[in-house]
């Protein structure tokens, strides 16, 4: 009898080890953006990110990465701008509280990972390509990922009035520090 309860416990817990995915657990993070107004660098952040990470560098075809943050958290470090920004005619933060991203697909080249992600700002959502490093050190773990994306695709600002200045690209860089 204990052989056959050991045999279960074999079968039944061994594939879950095998198969199981990394959960790791954000100890804090940046997302911070680059975008030209009037010919000069804006610089801000949001802060707030909330992700779900569950990722293994040897079982990306399983492995997920989400997060979120709140639009209101944005700051360019002049409140009167910050306050435009989520306004109606670019973020509506009254309206679309949250930025979203959720990985569709996850593949590595090299050292090099890269990531489909669905992003949705503004209720509208547009698949992007986020090139990313995954950094290891035994349970603690860095992804750091930069990338572009054009504001008008997700009705950012018109093009009307000051948003005219704006370029429509924005760099943007995610910093993440998660332990499992």
């Amino acid at each position: 009898m204990k052989k056959i309860g050991f045999c279960l416990m074999v079968f039944v817990f061994v594939p879950v080890i095998l198969f199981a995915q990394a959960i790791w657990h954000q100890t804090s993070a940046t997302v911070s953006f680059t975008i030209k107004n009037r010919g000069s660098d804006v610089n801000g952040h949001f802060s707030g990110l909330n992700t779900k990470l569950i990722f293994s560098p040897d079982k990306l075809s399983s492995s997920s990465l989400k997060g979120s943050l709140e639009v209101g958290t944005i700051s360019t470090g002049i409140n009167k701008r910050d306050e435009d920004l989520k306004e109606e005619k670019y973020f509506d933060a009254g309206k679309y509280k949250l930025i979203e991203m959720s990985s569709v697909k996850l593949s590595k080249s090299g050292a090099q990972y890269s990531g489909t992600f669905n992003v949705t700002i503004k209720g509208m959502t547009r698949q992007v390509e986020i090139p990313f490093e995954f950094i290891q050190q035994g349970n603690e773990a860095a992804f750091k990922g930069a990338f572009t994306i054009d504001r008008r695709d997700f009705g950012v600002g018109t093009k009307g009035g000051l948003a005219m200045f704006m370029a429509d690209d924005v760099h943007v860089t995610i910093d993440i520090k998660a332990k499992k």
